[in-house]
């Protein structure tokens, strides 16, 4: 009898944990014209709008569902885009080609980086070069953002299968090779061109990953779903479902314990609300402690208790790093905040994952 009391228990939390993948997604904003990749910058969302050729932008903080405004329009195939300091790149995959504008400029224009690409998708930026997917010549390439205009590519790696979306963590570089329905990853210190590593394989036709902490968040467009692997575990790994029942998401975004994901054939930015870090069975966002907040200087951070492998990341409203460091075995940290009076975001990485914090210097 209690065998099948313990199994009837079972099946009802299973059922629950799926329905809950199902439906617990959010809709941010709607009526959007193919939204297929986004990037974070404060309290705002950039939204590469593909079939109304145009970037357009919301505000987190605003009710949702809430209404997009339009960045700058008259873009030939927007197809992915990234953001490094006040510059966002945008692939025109139309136009072979990657442009970038000023997202501070009151009215902003188009300033080429790069044209004679095949199919540019996916970017991802480590010091002063870009890596570019090209998805019609199956390669990753480069090119150094300081260079004069126009300038040429290096070939990184070639011989891939559809890559689409890429990221970087370390010195690795993680691809979405949407043809082979893999994850697979190369050492961009690595001598050129170099060769591939399988990271995950079996998916269906993943086009977007996004890494937060040591997850690898992969968006599955075929699949409907959001999956993910931990990058710290041997290789090849095997995803875990994170939310399932999407409409063709084509990319992520973590943003505190929030996944916004862009469905591109519902035409909606929606989000996800991750589970809680915990720690022996309570929730690190409780346990977690900063102070003072608002501060003049310095920041204290009580953990709680005593944890191993923490990393500490200040960053500005742009997403630019202002100081990073990482402990072991630690239940506080002190970081003084050698930078203008502004508002800055605290990024506390364990092995469970990531919290973020907003603080203000004045």
């Amino acid at each position: 009898m209690k065998k099948t009391i313990y199994i009837s228990l079972i099946i009802v939390l299973y059922f629950f944990c799926v329905n809950k993948m199902k439906a617990q997604t959010i809709d941010v904003s709607l009526g959007l014209s193919w939204p297929i990749d986004m990037v974070h910058n404060g309290n705002d969302i950039y939204i590469a709008e593909e079939s109304s050729n145009k970037i357009s932008k919301i505000d987190i903080t605003a009710t949702i569902p809430t209404t997009a405004t339009d960045v700058i329009t008259g873009l030939n195939g927007p197809y992915k885009i990234m953001l490094n300091g006040n510059d966002l790149y945008i692939a025109e995959v139309n136009y072979n080609r990657i442009f970038k504008i000023d997202i501070t400029a009151p009215v902003p224009t188009l300033a080429p980086v790069i044209t004679g690409l095949s199919h540019p998708g996916g970017m991802a930026i480590s010091g002063n070069d870009l890596y570019i997917a090209e998805q019609g010549t199956n390669k990753i390439s480069k090119i150094d953002i300081t260079a004069s205009f126009p300038t040429t590519t290096i070939d990184v790696v070639t011989g891939l299968n559809s890559p689409v979306g890429i990221a970087i963590s370390g010195n690795d570089l993680y691809i979405a090779e949407y043809g082979s329905n893999k994850i697979s990853k190369i050492d961009i210190t690595a001598s050129l061109p170099t060769t591939t590593t399988d990271v995950t394989t079996g998916l269906i036709g993943p086009t977007g990953v996004d890494i937060s902490g040591n997850n690898l968040y992969i968006s599955e467009f075929d699949g409907n779903k959001i999956s993910k692997v931990d990058i710290t575990a041997p290789l090849p790994t095997t995803t875990t479902d994170v939310v399932t029942g999407l409409n063709n998401p084509n990319a992520t975004l973590v943003i505190n314990s929030e996944l916004y994901i862009a469905e591109s054939n519902a035409s909606k930015i929606s989000k996800f609300i991750l589970s809680p870090l915990l720690i022996k069975g309570f929730s690190i966002e409780n346990r977690v402690k900063v102070y003072p907040n608002p501060t003049t200087e310095a920041i204290n951070i009580d953990l709680g208790e005593t944890l191993s492998n923490t990393k500490a990341t200040l960053t500005n409203s742009l997403g630019q790093i202002i100081i990073t460091k990482k402990y072991t075995a630690t239940n506080s940290i002190n970081i003084d905040i050698d930078a203008p009076n502004g508002i800055y975001f605290l990024h506390l990485e364990f092995d469970g994952g990531i919290l973020t914090k907003k603080i203000i210097k004045e």
